[in-house]
């Protein structure tokens, strides 16, 4: 007799039962199907307005936040360039952005994002020098060099405005292009420039021991309830899944981290985007489109 076949029913049975347990695996990730897909980690953009070692361990506590009342990771990305940040949030890239409120307010009247709220704070622009240096006044930043992180914030856009009004125009002035807002200020106080064009809040991003080197020569008054930041979300972004981010954001201050994050940021709290106060940003959008078609010449 063969005693072949009972090995080879023996490995059938052996297939056969492989086979059914893959069958069942590809069974049930069908039936998993859009839930499996909704795991993938939500992308989240942060406005590179500082350098990338500082900028992304100060929105981890946020993006943890996040991933604990969505049950999704957040995965945060910035990007080589205020410029390029701008071009990726209008397309839209991602499910979730933090940028500077014109910007926010151009991602959704072109790329259709929706706001869900604001870090709080009065925003300005500050221009700083070097305590113990010789400018004292406006008029002495005429042929003097000023560190700007990118002509695109608004900051930066109300500053040079403010500048004009007094007679300082942007030709008076050698800019000279920091990587971000933090190492614009580092520049000023290691005296490889002569002042720095920054957000109000961008100072308590540096040293301690560097703060104390530098003076507030101007600043640029604040604008009543405008939004200084906006968070916003991708358009597509099913409605329930919005409505459970904006509530996350909302509880985000009364947290340990998040009063940690307020602290270390400088912003005041978190507060909900008011469709009117957004809309008072467009006066700023003719300027930003302007300064996107220019290119980096501005």
């Amino acid at each position: 007799m063969d005693t072949r076949w009972p090995d080879v029913r023996k490995h059938a049975r052996r297939a056969l039962r492989r086979l059914a347990a893959m069958l069942a695996g590809l069974c049930l990730l069908a039936a998993a199907g859009p839930a499996g897909a909704q795991q993938a980690p939500l992308r989240m953009a942060l406005i590179p307005y500082l350098s990338p070692n500082v900028l992304v361990p100060l929105f981890q506590p946020l993006a943890r936040h996040f991933e604990k009342d969505v049950g999704r990771a957040v995965d945060l990305y910035s990007a080589p360039s205020i410029r390029v940040h701008v071009e990726r949030i209008v397309r839209p890239d991602y499910d979730i952005v933090f940028t500077a409120p014109h910007m926010g307010r151009l991602a959704q009247i072109d790329g259709g994002y929706v706001p869900i709220g604001s870090f709080e704070r009065p925003l300005t622009g500050v221009i700083s020098v070097r305590n113990d240096g010789p400018i004292k006044s406006l008029d002495q930043l005429r042929g003097k060099t000023v560190a700007i992180n990118d002509r695109l914030v608004l900051n930066s856009i109300l500053t040079l405005k403010e500048l004009e009004k007094r007679g300082i125009a942007l030709s008076d002035l050698v800019i000279v292009p920091a990587a971000s807002q933090n190492s614009a200020l580092l520049s000023v106080a290691t005296g490889d420039v002569d002042a720095a064009i920054t957000v109000n809040f961008a100072i308590g991003q540096i040293p301690q021991e560097r703060q104390g080197e530098l003076r507030i020569l101007f600043q640029t008054e604040e604008v009543p309830s405008m939004p200084s930041t906006l968070i916003l979300v991708h358009p597509a972004m099913p409605a329930r899944d919005r409505q459970r981010l904006e509530t996350s954001l909302m509880s985000f201050a009364a947290t340990g981290e998040g009063k940690r994050f307020l602290l270390a940021s400088h912003y005041r709290n978190v507060v909900r985007a008011v469709p009117k106060d957004v809309r008072k940003l467009d006066i700023y959008l003719p300027e930003l489109r302007r300064l996107l078609a220019a290119g980096a010449g501005g």
